[in-house]
């Protein structure tokens, strides 16, 4: 399940790209956002499943507190670029 997740999330974020090109203005805008939303959420999905999967193998014990961290990081830095990219883009589009 954690693949198709962050594959459907890939996916939307490509769809999401090569459709804002036939766009214009306020539309296209929106579009590419959600693009890049589309990717932060593939972001924390690929990180939830390599946690999920380290887990399940037995890794997860052995890696260091500091990896953890890092990874933990990168999943959230990604979900909040794109998320604070989005709300600009929604509130550029208000004035």
């Amino acid at each position: 399940m954690g693949f198709a997740t962050v594959g459907l999330s890939l996916e939307l974020a490509l769809q999401l790209r090569e459709q804002s090109s036939f766009l214009e203005g306020a539309s296209k805008k929106l579009t590419k956002s959600l693009s890049w939303q589309m990717l932060g959420e593939c972001a924390i999905g690929a990180g939830a499943l390599i946690f999920a999967i380290a887990a399940h193998k037995g890794a997860l014990q052995d890696w260091s507190m500091e990896l953890q961290s890092t990874i933990r990081l990168a999943m959230f830095l990604a979900t909040s670029a794109t998320s604070l990219h989005l709300f600009l883009t929604v509130r550029g589009l208000k004035s």
